[in-house]
């Protein structure tokens, strides 16, 4: 029997006997975590639209502990058939953590390698823009990192992109993937940091372009037109870079450092 709890959270036309299967692939993580798992929160999500080809979304979020996160999301066309690639990308995550821990044990420092596979992207679902609504919450990577850091937390929970502040330069920035592969460029709100901060093979480099000074309203509205998948702004108002995102189910998301 498993030592931690499952908190499933379900959206439309889940099954129930989808919903236990993916439940007790969460709980057989388990097996594969060096570290305990402290907590589990799964959320599964049936899209009833014949616009996505892919309307099964499986979404686990671990605590582990030491402070560990994993967070990992997949689209499918079915329940069970994201649960299984769920917990699969899941698995190897919680391997990376085992490793780093070895690696710190044997070589006496925080060593890292960055080998995991390039994130699936998500499909948007096509809202009608007079549909769309701006739903904010607040950046998890604010605090104070390293890039390299950054980059494994980034990589852990699975995102598209980080925002963070370089304990290096002490400057908002953000990460984000190169060409939709593992790669890595870091940008700076206000353009390239003098001297500029070191960090390791899977950032390819630092984007030199300043982060414009917008409003929310304007973010958005530069989102639509470029059609970027985000946009990286410093607020006009309280001067915190944001991002200002295209979400899942086709709303509009704002990422803020601010409370």
């Amino acid at each position: 029997m498993a030592s931690f709890d499952v908190i499933t959270l379900t959206r439309g036309d889940v099954r129930p006997d989808d919903r236990t299967y993916a439940e007790e692939k969460v709980l057989g993580l388990e097996k594969v975590a060096s570290r305990p798992i402290i907590k589990a929160r799964l959320k599964l999500t049936k899209q009833e639209t014949p616009h996505i080809a892919t309307p099964a979304i499986a979404q686990v979020n671990l605590d582990i502990a030491d402070g560990h996160f994993v967070r990992v999301r997949i689209e499918a066309g079915t329940i069970r058939e994201a649960a299984d690639l769920m917990v699969d990308r899941a698995s190897r995550k919680l391997r990376r953590i085992g490793e780093r821990y070895e690696s710190r044990r044997h070589m006496g420092g925080d060593a890292w390698h960055h080998g995991d596979e390039p994130t699936t992207r998500p499909s948007y679902y096509p809202r009608e823009e007079h549909d769309r609504e701006l739903v904010r919450r607040k950046a998890v990577g604010t605090h104070e990192s390293t890039v390299d850091e950054a980059a494994w937390d980034m990589s852990q929970l699975d995102y598209d992109f980080f925002v963070f502040r370089d304990v290096e330069t002490g400057k908002g920035a953000i990460l984000y993937h190169v060409d939709e592969g593992a790669e890595l460029m870091v940008r700076y709100a206000d353009g390239q940091p003098d001297p500029a901060p070191k960090y390791a093979s899977m950032v390819k480099g630092i984007d030199p372009t300043p982060a414009p000074s917008l409003s929310t309203d304007e973010a958005v509205r530069t989102l639509v037109q470029s059609s970027l998948p985000f946009v990286f702004f410093v607020d006009a108002d309280s001067g915190e870079p944001s991002v200002t995102y295209n979400r899942y189910d086709g709303h509009y998301g704002l990422l803020t450092t601010r409370s």
